[in-house]
């Protein structure tokens, strides 16, 4: 083991350990749990249906066509590239998430030309609070800590399982990508695709979006539980669907009991960020 693996090994052992001791007091504690598992502070989003519908088709449409025409504008370069694989994550998942992103302004512009009297007798989303940015981040770093140690046993015991029914455990695709690529430049882009562009426009879409929609009209239960089931399957991987689908969960926790966006997105992010670092590093992920 090199400086850099044996300091991450260290570091991991101690957010493991950290984050268990912390779930285990929270756990133990009536209040403590009160506190973590039931909050509401959600801000009212005042939207049909139709209006959802409408929202996710364009965020999709607009993803897949951006992502459309990067393959088409630069398959041809990216095939004389050492680090093709790597590159293709870069820019297709950079064209993929920027132009979904894209597709929120889009809806904004639609739904106003939908209502002439916009903004006046037609409902507008309640402004989300905002926590001051030290405590957003602590809000984040201790959601991830507590979440680690639960979603590392949950895939192991989901990687068991599946071993033992004979059906596929293999990871992510894009696991093996970044453990193969060298160019440090490819590397960072990857990274910016993985932990700044993939955690925005997710936690808009799963939880600014489709959690907040099913928990005002359907109920707590179906919220976390709909919205969870699509996160982890959207992935496209058997191997990570239950773990994915708990981080999902855990993300719409943190959501509804801070009610800042930021904090899931930042958790989204180190998180992301927790797991490449464990894949450059060489160690074995769970």
């Amino acid at each position: 083991m090199d400086l850099f693996q044996t300091t991450l090994a260290v570091a991991e052992l101690g957010f493991l350990l950290g984050g268990a001791l912390l779930l285990l007091r929270v756990l133990g504690s009536p209040e403590r749990r009160l506190a973590w598992f039931h909050g509401d502070k959600i801000p009212p989003w005042p939207m049909t249906g139709h209006e959802v519908t409408l929202l996710v088709v364009l965020i999709f449409l607009n993803g897949f066509a951006g992502q459309s025409l990067a393959v088409w504008l630069f398959t041809g370069l990216l095939k004389q590239s050492a680090d093709k694989a790597g590159l293709e994550v870069l820019v297709y998942g950079a064209a993929f998430h920027g132009c979904a992103l894209l597709g929120w302004l889009l809806f904004r512009v639609l739904r106003r030309s939908l209502y002439a009297d916009y903004g006046t007798r037609h409902a507008t989303a309640a402004p989300s609070p905002r926590l001051p940015l030290g405590r957003m981040l602590s809000s984040a770093a201790i959601g991830l800590l507590v979440a680690l140690p639960v979603l590392t046993l949950v895939s192991l015991g989901w990687t068991f399982l599946l071993k033992q029914l004979g059906l596929p455990n293999q990871p992510q695709d894009l696991i093996e990508i970044f453990s193969k690529t060298n160019s440090p430049l490819v590397i960072t882009g990857m990274l910016m695709v993985a932990c700044v562009l993939a955690p925005i426009n997710e936690e808009l879409i799963f939880r600014a979006g489709l959690f907040r929609f099913l928990r005002q009209r359907f109920g707590r239960a179906t919220a976390f539980s709909a919205s969870a089931v699509f996160f982890g399957a959207l992935h496209g991987n058997l191997a990570g669907f239950l773990p994915l689908a708990l981080l999902g969960g855990a993300l719409a926790l943190v959501y509804e009991k801070t009610g800042d966006l930021r904090v899931s997105i930042t958790l989204h992010a180190l998180f992301n960020l927790n797991t490449v670092l464990v894949i450059l590093s060489g160690l074995p992920t769970p």
